[in-house]
C-alpha cells in the first residue's frame, strides 16, 4: 500500500471509530433516559460512573480492534452495516447492565437488570442471521461480535455476584475465556504452537447453560437459592470443557496431540 492509500484508511477507520461510538453512546443516552423516567430520583452517580465507564472500554476496543485490522491490511474502511449496528446495540445494553453493578435497583424496576441481559444475549443470534441474510459478513463484525459475547456474560456475572445472587466462584466461568485467550497470545509470544479448536458439541451448550444461569441470577424471581444451586452445578463442567479445549489447543490430546 502506498502512503496515501495507508492514510486514506486510517482516516476511514477513525471516520467509521467515531461513528460507531457516536451511535452507541446515543443508544445508552436513550436507555438512561428512560430508566430515570421509571427510576424514583433517578439513577445514583455511581451508576452513571458505572455506565460511563463501560461506554469508554467499549469504545477504546473498537478503536484497537479497527487498528488491527488496519496494520494486517484487511477491509476496515467498509461502511457499517446493519448487523453491526444490531452488535452496538448488545454493547450499549451492556454499558446500561453495568450500570448495576452494586446499585440494587428499586422494586419497580426489579426486572431492567435481566432484561437488558436477555437482549444483549438474544440479539447474539440476530446480528450474525442478519450478516448471511445480507452477504455483509467481516472480520470486524464478526470480531466485535465475539468480544461483545464475552462482556454480555462478564457483565452481567459482576452485577449478580455483586448482588449475592451466583456464588463468587462463578467469576471464574466469566472470565475464563479471557485467560483462554492471554493463554494463547503468551503461547505465540514464546513461538509456541497453537493449534485450532477441534468441535466440540459441548460447547455451546454449555455457553447456554452459563447465560441461562446469569439470567436466573439477575430476574427477581425464582431467588438467590435457585440461581446459585443452578449455578453452582455448572460451574465444573463448564470449566472442565473450557481445559478440555486449551488441552486441545495446546497439542495435547485431540488431532494435534503428538504420539
Amino acid at each position: 500500500m502506498t502512503d496515501d492509500s495507508v492514510l486514506t484508511v486510517r482516516r476511514r477507520a477513525r471516520s467509521r471509530w467515531a461513528r460507531i461510538s457516536a451511535g452507541n453512546a446515543a443508544m445508552v443516552a436513550l436507555a438512561v433516559v428512560a430508566l430515570e423516567s421509571l427510576w424514583t430520583d433517578g439513577p445514583p452517580p455511581g451508576f452513571l460512573v458505572a455506565v460511563g465507564v463501560m461506554l469508554t472500554l467499549e469504545s477504546a476496543f473498537v478503536y484497537r480492534l479497527l487498528g488491527g485490522l488496519e496494520r494486517t491490511r484487511r477491509p476496515a474502511n467498509r461502511p457499517v452495516t446493519i448487523a453491526t449496528w444490531v452488535t452496538v446495540a448488545r454493547g450499549a445494553a451492556v454499558a446500561v447492565l453495568a450500570g448495576f453493578v452494586g446499585t440494587e435497583p428499586p422494586s419497580g424496576i426489579a426486572w431492567v437488570p435481566a432484561a437488558l441481559f436477555a437482549a444483549a444475549a438474544a440479539f447474539d443470534a440476530v446480528d450474525g442471521a442478519i450478516a448471511r441474510a445480507t452477504d455483509t459478513v467481516t472480520d470486524f463484525g464478526a470480531r466485535l461480535d465475539v468480544e461483545t459475547d464475552g462482556l454480555v456474560v462478564l457483565v452481567g456475572t459482576l452485577v449478580a455476584v455483586v448482588d449475592g445472587a451466583l456464588p463468587r466462584f462463578f467469576l471464574a466461568v466469566a472470565v475464563a475465556r479471557y485467560l483462554f485467550v492471554a493463554g494463547q497470545w503468551w503461547r505465540e509470544r514464546q513461538s509456541k504452537p497453537v493449534f485450532d479448536l477441534p468441535p466440540n458439541r459441548l460447547r455451546r451448550p454449555l455457553g447456554g447453560l452459563a447465560m441461562l444461569a446469569v439470567w436466573l441470577a439477575l430476574l427477581p424471581i425464582p431467588g438467590d437459592t435457585v440461581s446459585r444451586a443452578f449455578a453452582t452445578l455448572l460451574v465444573v463442567p463448564f470449566l472442565a470443557n473450557f481445559c478440555w479445549d486449551w488441552l486441545a489447543v495446546t497439542g495435547r490430546v485431540g488431532p494435534s496431540a503428538r504420539p
